[in-house]
């Protein structure tokens, strides 16, 4: 069932979870009403932190590494934990959640792009020692993280038309061969406002790092003991990159062999050390080419809950509505979508901007796509309402045109800003936190008691 190959896929997947051994909770030498420390209020126990150093200990173990620091791996697991509960509680507060439903698709995708069934993944976690309830609740609490960061810094992020057409021009007007590297990375966090000794404190915990690797040091293993981003969970690995597809923060890399590795960099979040995995050529990609509508429009929306006469009655008025702009001009349409469109685009204007097929809801775009510039919708209907539909411009985008390529550009640079916007908000959400730090008696002592726990998780 080739599941070594599988496992590393879910690896990727659980945030160091895979490896986890069973736990008998009786059996356990670790306190179960232990607190490790408190977040938010929400506390983080002994037998979390326990657990999870379990698991950096199995994975380094596996690895090769056989001299392991147990005050390392206790804070290691600590903030690991404490991290956790500083997104939860930001998702919580966004109102940001995973159905059970997402997590069925997720699984069921997992599954099938591996070539096995859920029952073929239950035993392979099972082989593993993995209740597949515990794989379950960690893949979900991933999905929450994955949205949450897409949502509190994905979504914020401004790329401006000037950055992605220097990008075009720079990268894709010419269409030849470009050499890609899969990247990972070593990070350390800098929290804004730290002192300058903290901050000289955390460039010589690098520079030891890197002493470290030039010593012969596992990249990953050094990942798993030292990095505080969130790609720390999959190796350090922040994927395929492209000249220009990457923070100027990190472009020495292009002038490095696979295999090699930067000098310490310091970025407004923190430090990194990034090392070239491998590299490989990719032959120019066209876009696609298409026709797009530029329109604007005017939406009425129809509750749920309205009855035959409230339904005529907004169906009434936005007839009224279409035969009033049947004849006006681009600013007037515009003006009156201020005033009464109900969508998100009234502020401005009622306008979508450009769009292609299936972007679109089928009844509004077959409208839309059916007018000439400067004419007017009567009234279409779809799932989000009434709308009146004016088209300002139509366009056909040749495939390889700025326009054809947008998508590609916009993912590209935003992808490179997340390389440092991420560990900067992770930080910034640990900074702000109010964190109580306790004792847990049997996990802060030495070797033997940790050996005996260790016995006792197998």
């Amino acid at each position: 069932m080739r599941f070594k190959a599988y496992f590393k896929m879910v690896f990727l997947l659980c945030v160091l979870f895979i490896y986890a051994p069973l736990v008998q909770a009786e059996e356990s030498a670790i306190e179960l009403d232990g607190i490790a420390a408190t977040v938010r209020g929400q506390a983080v126990t002994c037998f979390d932190v326990g657990r999870g150093m379990q698991v950096l200990r199995k994975q380094l173990q596996q690895s090769g590494m056989s001299q392991l620091d147990h005050n390392q791996l206790y804070q290691r697991a600590l903030n690991a934990e404490i991290m956790s509960q500083l997104q939860i509680h930001e998702a919580h507060k966004l109102g940001i959640k995973v159905t059970e439903a997402e997590v069925d698709s997720a699984i069921e995708n997992i599954a099938k792009n591996n070539r096995i069934d859920i029952k073929q993944l239950k035993e392979a976690l099972q082989a593993q020692g993995v209740h597949f309830s515990d794989y379950r609740d960690n893949l979900k609490k991933r999905m929450l993280n994955n949205k949450l960061i897409n949502i509190a810094v994905r979504g914020r992020l401004k790329i401006s038309d000037e950055a992605m057409r220097e990008y075009y021009r720079k990268y894709l007007k010419n269409p030849k061969p470009i050499r890609e590297i899969h990247l990972a990375q070593i990070f350390i966090g800098v929290a804004s406002g730290s002192t300058m000794d903290a901050v000289k404190k955390k460039q010589r915990t690098m520079a030891a790092v890197r002493e470290k690797l030039l010593a012969g040091a596992d990249f990953s293993d050094l990942v798993t003991l030292y990095s505080q981003a969130p790609d720390a969970s999959t190796g350090g690995d922040m994927g395929w990159f492209s000249r220009g597809g990457i923070s100027p923060t990190f472009a020495e890399v292009f002038q490095l062999p696979v295999a090699g590795y930067t000098q310490v960099i310091r970025s407004t979040a923190g430090f990194h050390i990034v090392k070239v995995l491998e590299e490989r050529w990719k032959k120019p990609e066209l876009g696609e080419s298409r026709d797009e509508v530029h329109a604007r429009h005017i939406l009425l929306k129809v509750p749920d809950q309205a009855d035959e006469a409230m339904r005529a009655k907004i169906m009434d008025r936005a007839q009224n509505i279409a035969r009033e702009m049947k004849s006006a001009d681009d600013e007037a349409f515009a003006t009156r979508a201020k005033e009464i469109s109900q969508g998100p685009s009234a502020s401005r204007g009622g306008d979508l901007g450009w769009f292609k097929r299936g972007q679109m809801v089928a009844a509004f775009e077959d409208v839309a796509f059916a007018l000439k510039p400067g004419e007017t919708s009567g009234v279409v209907t779809s799932p989000f309402g009434l709308h009146i539909i004016r088209v300002v411009e139509q366009r056909h985008v040749d495939p390889n045109s700025f326009e054809a390529r947008e998508d590609q550009i916009k993912q590209a640079l935003t992808n490179a800003e997340m390389q440092t916007q991420v560990p900067h908000w992770l930080a910034s959400l640990k900074a702000k936190a109010v964190i109580t730090m306790h004792a847990c008696e049997n996990l802060e002592h030495a070797e033997p008691i940790q050996l005996q726990l260790s016995e006792k998780l197998k």
